[in-house]
């Protein structure tokens, strides 16, 4: 592709995904629902890869005020969905209400939402003026080293002795690599479209695992049931992505670039 058309492409992209980010903002300062935070989420997780695969093409000190803003919107917007995900795994495994302090856990999620509505609100008064700068993309470049890490750290995970900090770790890289395959997708054609869909497979698995860990941390021992319901679910969640994995791998598309 030549380069002024691979500008032109980088430049649509960026600003796509910024004017989404943007959209996801105002949806959760009007209303910080457990979707709106969980859109605001992926779409501040997109953007942000934006600016690390184009790292060149923005100035050097606005891409760091960005990064920097956005890091602390995500920590307290992972402060709500911690508290979401809490509740939502106490009504699914259906367990006693008193096996939770449910009101004392819906009051201090009320009060995280109320501290990142305030961040946003910051943001957006900081950010009025900032738009997407265009920049080249180089996926050739950037998509090699991502997927490498890809595969080494799955092999860490899904050994029967990983920890849940090697699991962790694998559960970004493939973030990072699905939100930066989904950026370029468009200059692959269709040819994507399996890696994808096998990332967010093992994503979902991932986030389970990652929910109930967080979920048990926050917990320590107050409640022996739902801690139990939990070290479960997170075992044969565990089990189905090494499964997963193991069958799936990746298709050829996706390990082009590896080579």
């Amino acid at each position: 592709m030549p380069a002024s058309t691979t500008r032109q492409f980088a430049k649509k992209q960026a600003d796509r995904l910024y004017l989404e980010m943007s959209a996801r903002i105002f949806r959760t300062i009007q209303s910080p629902d457990t979707n709106a935070v969980h859109d605001l989420r992926v779409a501040i997780r997109r953007f942000r890869r934006v600016i690390v695969v184009l790292k060149p093409c923005f100035p050097r000190g606005e891409r760091r005020r960005i990064r920097r803003g956005l890091k602390g919107i995500m920590a307290r917007a992972g402060n709500v969905r911690d508290y979401d995900v809490a509740l939502h795994l106490h009504a699914k495994l259906a367990l006693a209400e008193s096996s939770l302090p449910v009101s004392e856990f819906r009051e201090c999620r009320e009060q995280a939402a109320r501290t990142l509505v305030a961040s946003l609100r910051r943001w957006v008064e900081r950010n009025q003026n900032f738009f997407a700068i265009p920049a080249g993309a180089a996926a050739k470049r950037v998509l090699p080293a991502l997927v490498k890490r890809y595969f080494r750290l799955g092999k860490d995970a899904t050994d029967k002795q990983a920890s849940m900090k090697e699991i962790h770790k694998f559960r970004i890289a493939g973030k990072n690599l699905r939100y930066t395959l989904d950026f370029f997708a468009p200059l692959y054609g269709t040819s994507l479209e399996g890696p994808l869909a096998q990332l967010k497979d093992v994503q979902d698995l991932l986030g389970d695992i990652h929910d109930c860990a967080i979920v048990r941390r926050m917990l320590r021992k107050s409640d022996k049931e739902f801690l139990s319901a939990l070290k479960k679910r997170q075992r044969r969640k565990t089990e189905e992505f090494r499964e997963r994995y193991a069958a799936d791998r990746l298709t050829p598309a996706l390990i082009a670039f590896h080579a």
